[in-house]
């Protein structure tokens, strides 16, 4: 063969792989778009669990008041319990939501709570009786509280660290909107019937499709389920769960005793003070709303801004907002309380729930999601009970105390975290060396 037969042979190889090569890269870029793509929909998927949550409890409330009047020999503690029954139902699940996750997927465990959602939903507006109807709240109470968990620990198995704290705050955006759109969709409905609000629970068909369609079928806590484990290791690994996230478990408990002082005391407290009129406490019990909306569109950069200062911005966040609506006779003070406790509440919210699931292993995702839910709902339970005892305690018979007893706690917890933060890094120093 001739040089030049040699060099033109040379020339297309050289060609050939310089189009191999480009070959490649397309199809990187097209794997790359498509993964992209992928994440975003998973994204979208997780968000929706934690739309459908926010409309749990507040999917109904504008309705109550019509549901009393149409069973009016029920017992207005089973009224109650038709907004508070759910939230008691994910401290219920949480026991075995542990052993749920080891044995099932993700995916199974999200189309379970979401066929949950949807039965016990719209099955409330066929029920005959009271009874019958506290009975469609466990079942979509059990929904409630496979997804809340979920909602949570599954950010962190498929996003990076630097991602979930925006991310989370993400969540706190989107479950605000649909809250407030729900609650505006459920008051016209409820003028038509009470029933009619129960069709508001058909929001769950599009959350089962994304979750079916787009929620990877795998199993998270996969070394809690291996074979070969014993009932002592699992039993341990949870224990190392609840080790790693109580510190961020205790802060949400905290935070959600104080968010309930604040609903249970604020409107009645504006109104017997005649600070303004009664079809005007709605737009002042909003700002609180609102500044957790704000707070949550920017709440990575805030965790950017303030690093580990973060927890002492919240608990500050919250000591003023509380202390502020302690003060008497203000409508100005009061409204600044509002504003500041949303901040501190999107921010616990959004940083808690990353926090807690970056302190433990991929696997452990989902238990430490669980963690944080039954602290969240412990808190809204317990909150009329934890403060009366302290009322009694300091024989305080002050209207405005739950908002003086939830500081307290605040200034409690903003210690604690101190003391955690001083612990992790002589923790981290010592391993250093």
């Amino acid at each position: 063969m001739s040089a030049k037969d040699n060099a033109a042979v040379e020339m297309t190889a050289v060609k050939m792989t310089e189009v191999e090569k480009t070959e490649v890269k397309k199809t990187e870029v097209k794997k790359t778009e498509s993964e992209m793509k992928n994440r975003s929909m998973v994204l979208w998927a997780i968000l929706s669990l934690s739309m459908a949550n926010a409309l749990v409890g507040t999917g109904i409330s504008p309705a109550l008041g019509v549901i009393r009047q149409s069973f009016p020999d029920a017992p207005g503690v089973l009224v109650q319990m038709i907004v508070s029954l759910p939230s008691l139902m994910v401290i219920a699940v949480a026991i075995p939501f542990a052993w749920l996750s080891r044995r099932y997927s993700v995916r199974k465990l999200c189309a379970a709570g979401l066929v949950l959602f949807l039965a016990g939903g719209l099955m409330g507006g066929l029920a005959s009786g009271i009874y019958t109807l506290v009975l469609t709240r466990i079942l979509i109470g059990a929904g409630y509280g496979l997804m809340m968990p979920l909602s949570v620990g599954l950010l962190s198995y498929f996003f990076t660290r630097e991602e979930q704290h925006r991310l989370n705050g993400g969540i706190v955006i989107w479950s605000s909107v649909s809250s407030i759109i729900c609650m505006v969709l459920a008051g016209y409905l409820a003028a038509i019937s009470w029933r009619a609000v129960f069709l508001v629970y058909l929001f769950g068909i599009p959350c089962l499709w994304l979750c079916l369609k787009h929620i990877p079928d795998v199993t998270v806590t996969g070394a809690g389920g291996a074979a070969g484990d014993d009932r002592a290791r699992r039993a341990r690994g949870n224990l190392g769960v609840i080790r790693k996230t109580w510190v961020y478990g205790a802060g949400t408990f905290v935070v959600f005793v104080g968010y309930f002082a604040i609903l249970n005391n604020c409107s009645s407290i504006i109104l017997s003070e005649g600070l303004i009129s009664g079809e005007k406490v709605g737009i002042i019990m909003s700002f609180q709303t609102v500044s957790s909306l704000v707070t949550g569109l920017y709440i990575g950069k805030l965790k950017k801004l303030l690093g580990r200062y973060m927890g002492t911005f919240i608990w500050l966040c919250s000591i003023g907002g509380l202390l502020s609506l302690y003060a008497k006779n203000s409508l100005a003070l009061t409204m600044l309380g509002l504003v500041l406790f949303g901040i501190a509440l999107a921010s616990a919210v959004g940083t808690f729930n990353a926090e807690a699931c970056i302190a433990c292993e991929r696997d452990e995702s989902l238990a430490a999601g669980s963690v944080i839910m039954f602290m969240r709902s412990l808190g809204q339970f317990s909150s009329p009970l934890v403060l009366g005892f302290m009322a009694r305690t300091a024989g305080a018979s002050d209207i405005r105390f739950p908002y003086e007893g939830a500081a307290l706690l605040s200034v409690v917890m903003m210690g604690v975290f101190w003391v955690n933060g001083l612990v992790r890094s002589s923790l981290k120093k010592q391993a250093a060396c």
